[in-house]
């Protein structure tokens, strides 16, 4: 089954999300809780229900916030905050019949390579995470390729997604070339984007790297799961609703294997 990701429609409001997504006939959702119309009402009982109600008519997976978070953080405040905010979300998407949270695995705060001390709160949160997963199952996301990031080689996702017994969310524009080695692991969850002058997140229609053979190969496996269509809309050239849908229709296209 082909998601959008909600932040695809950063600017509106989610019941206005859904209601494009039904309109072009999307069964599926890939919920980003820091939508600003979300994060601003998420506290909100009368707010949540509303979206609760609509929501439920989609197959739903959850992304975990992570825009100001990180796990790996030197600030122990932090790191505490991301844990919190992480069983938030997996309370947020057992309320909402989710199947997927999708967490990342952070970084090193300055632009040198983790060292053992990153390591060890990466281990530290998904020890946390783990002994609180609920119904909803957990899914580590793979990192693009940065000095400061974790969890960019398969060979160290493969190490965490073992350890603790975490599957991945496979993230097909982080990994770009190193995809076949991606594939070979335990695919809980996909992302799929296009990649253009080595950045991430374009439309598929305009990738420099043709990822369908690899997802086939997934779904030549079983692969029952999601797949998300996570566009960034700074990648694309007009942000009215119209136009972001002729995007996803063409992408569309392209997925229906």
């Amino acid at each position: 089954m082909i998601a959008v990701s909600s932040l695809f429609f950063w600017e509106y409001r989610i019941v206005e999300i859904l209601d494009i997504l039904r309109e072009i006939g999307i069964k599926a959702i890939e919920f980003f809780p820091e939508n600003p119309d979300f994060w601003d009402n998420r506290f909100n009982e009368d707010y949540l229900k509303e979206v609760e109600r609509e929501i439920k008519k989609f197959e739903v997976s959850v992304h975990c916030p992570h825009i100001e978070l990180n796990p790996c953080s030197f600030n122990h405040h932090i790191r505490e905050i991301c844990i919190k905010e992480t069983l938030w979300s997996l309370e947020l998407a057992e309320r909402f019949k989710a199947k997927i949270l999708t967490i990342h695995p952070g970084k090193r705060p300055v632009n040198r390579e983790p060292t053992e001390e990153e390591h060890e709160h990466l281990k530290n949160y998904l020890k946390a995470i783990k002994e609180r997963e609920n119904k909803v199952k957990i899914c580590l996301e793979n990192m693009p390729k940065k000095i400061n990031r974790l969890c960019w080689h398969p060979k160290e996702v493969k190490f965490y997604s073992e350890t603790f017994n975490i599957p991945i969310t496979l993230d097909f524009a982080h990994a770009k070339h190193y995809v076949k080695d991606f594939i070979e692991l335990d695919v809980g969850h996909i992302h799929i984007s296009g990649v253009c002058n080595g950045k991430d997140h374009f439309p598929l229609k305009e990738s420099e790297i043709n990822f369908i053979p690899y997802l086939e190969k997934i779904l030549d496996r079983k692969y029952r799961g999601i797949i998300t269509l996570e566009l960034d809309d700074r990648r694309i050239k007009r942000h009215d609703k119209e136009y972001k849908i002729e995007v996803i229709l063409k992408d569309l296209e392209l997925l229906d294997i």
